[in-house]
């Protein structure tokens, strides 16, 4: 049996694939299987697969029908062996060492998952890394109360809080197993946010490696991170209600204000997006005033206290709240 199981969701990216397998192959800890999750693409990813795992033994594949990023990890976590449990995302790849950096963490501190920073690297090729808000080290249970807790689901500058991408962690199989936590199929995008939230709250102990930058994100042209998203805001929706219900329900801790927060940060996403996709501002009115009277969007706007955020965001949660579609519309094709 494999020590970690790494999970690559495949779709659309035979550009990439081979850089991505390359490095988990290459990893200074070999005890690992590497599940190729091929997702019903179209192009030649399936076959390229299949190649791969004619080559390495501790490759396998999966073959499926499409049905996105969460069922592809949930389909690889399913089959996973290991007694650790990753995610890659398979137009990134990852150094050398970060299994085994993760893995001595994890073990060292018998935590239920560690995290790495990671680098982001831009269509130009310029990259930089990214760290986390969040001191270096062990977080107990308590810790993660006083600490985790008041940024779990969001932050209150309206911005993710500290552990958000799947990516960058390594997890206890046997946890996520035993607590019943998994990616929501129906969630088509920003899953990590309501996984990752479940996760946090789950974790009897977490250890962050601070300045580790060991996972490479590439901000590819064309993927869902930079496009438009139909029907995006249907789908955020089906998450912070997915949110409410478990969190809502919890009495250890208050999480109402980061589920207000939650559901104003994307809006005010999805209003950008669809301001950007609008033939006119006509049409931009039309597409802003459907989100601005969404039951969830205006019964957390009741009573909300402004968040500390720079003026630009103040005026368009003034706006947002007090359903002014108009000048919203106007700030943002700005």
């Amino acid at each position: 049996m494999p020590k970690i199981s790494i999970v690559v969701p495949v779709y659309k990216t035979e550009k990439y694939i081979h850089r991505c397998v390359d490095s988990i192959l290459s990893q200074t800890f070999s005890d690992i299987e590497v599940i190729l999750v091929d997702d019903g693409s179209p192009d030649d990813c399936p076959e390229i697969c299949d190649e791969l795992a004619k080559k390495d033994s501790r490759i396998r594949v999966i073959h499926k029908p499409n049905g996105g990023l969460s069922s592809a990890r949930n389909a690889g976590m399913n089959v996973a062996a290991g007694e650790y449990v990753g995610f890659v995302d398979s137009d990134d790849d990852v150094a050398p060492d970060m299994y085994e950096k993760l893995l001595n963490a994890s073990e060292t501190y018998n935590a239920d998952f560690v995290m790495a920073d990671y680098i982001r690297v831009l269509p130009d090729g310029k990259s930089y890394s990214v760290s986390k808000n969040i001191r270096n080290g062990l977080y107990e249970k308590q810790d993660m109360v006083d600490e985790i807790f008041p940024e779990l689901i969001m932050a209150e500058n309206v911005d993710y809080g500290p552990i958000l991408s799947v990516c960058q962690c390594l997890y206890k199989t046997d946890f996520l197993r035993k607590c019943s936590l998994s990616f929501a199929d129906d969630v088509k995008w920003s899953e990590d946010n309501l996984f990752s939230a479940l996760v946090g709250y789950n974790a009897k102990r977490f250890y962050y490696l601070k300045g580790e930058a060991l996972y490479r994100y590439y901000q590819n042209p064309g993927t869902i991170t930079t496009g438009y998203r139909p029907g995006a805001w249907d789908v955020y929706c089906l998450m912070n209600r997915q949110l409410r219900e478990y969190f809502s329900q919890k009495t250890d801790y208050d999480f109402s204000r980061q589920l207000s927060l939650h559901i104003l940060y994307y809006a005010c996403n999805v209003i950008g997006m669809e301001c950007r996709a609008a033939d006119d501002k006509k049409d931009a009115v039309v597409r802003v005033k459907k989100i601005l009277n969404d039951v969830l969007l205006t019964e957390s706007m009741k009573k909300f206290r402004m968040p500390k955020v720079n003026f630009k965001l103040k005026t368009q949660i003034f706006l947002i709240r007090h359903r002014f579609a108009e000048p919203l519309v106007l700030i943002m094709r700005r």
